[in-house]
């Protein structure tokens, strides 16, 4: 996980959203910031996930997906790593599971063997505000949705992919608090709340502190 105490850029991109494909499922080709979900793939499959470019180093929507299609990508690397040689067609069938995985990144898709739970990125937000505002020395962290719905002054963004999210909140602290202790604080906070209630995995939650107040 990051932590950066400085204010970065709001993230933009025009989004092209899921479309029907002729069974009537839903297509998602694109994430909401405007990155082809291929690319990120194939990124993975190349063991080039860790290699984030500028835009998917302050974007937790790229971040989200990365993540997620590195755990469902794992077992494949390590087949090959033990040199089995895998049946025709396998590897082209599951590249298809792993690209299914995210059928829409407004929302989290936790599947089992009894149906799927699908938790909209905003309950992730509001689930990271209230753990982050429950930190003593946090003035105030408020939301916006996936979607780019904000609220005035609001500041939590999460990106989720499959059964990962990844978060960015920035907030006004109490003068006077070590500020590194704290983002370190809200992490922790966010982290275990988030996990708590919504069974994901916070796979990165950044930390901007951009303002301190003086008083009460």
């Amino acid at each position: 996980m990051t932590d950066h105490e400085h204010h970065h850029g709001r993230r933009g991109g025009d989004r092209t959203g899921p479309t029907a494909t002729p069974d009537g499922h839903r297509d998602q080709e694109f994430l909401v910031c405007g990155t082809s979900i291929d690319t990120l793939l194939t990124q993975v499959a190349d063991g080039r996930g860790p290699d984030r470019d500028a835009h998917q180093e302050n974007c937790v929507h790229c971040q989200a997906a990365l993540a997620e299609y590195d755990r469902l990508w794992s077992p494949l690397r390590d087949l090959a790593a033990q040199q089995v040689t895998a049946p025709a067609g396998s590897m082209e069938a599951a590249l298809a599971r792993i690209r299914s995985a995210i059928d829409d990144s407004d929302y989290a898709a936790l599947r089992g063997a009894d149906g799927t739970t699908r938790i909209a990125a905003r309950v992730v937000v509001a689930a990271a505000r209230y753990s982050a505002e429950s930190v003593p020395g946090v003035r105030v962290a408020l939301s916006r949705d996936l979607s780019g719905h904000r609220e005035a002054g609001s500041e939590i963004t999460a990106g989720v992919a499959g059964a990962s999210t990844a978060l960015e909140i920035t907030l006004a602290a109490d003068y006077g608090r070590p500020l590194h202790q704290l983002a370190a604080d809200v992490r922790r906070a966010v982290v275990t709340k988030v996990r708590h209630l919504t069974d994901l995995e916070p796979v990165e939650v950044t930390v901007i502190i951009d303002d301190v107040f003086t008083e009460p």
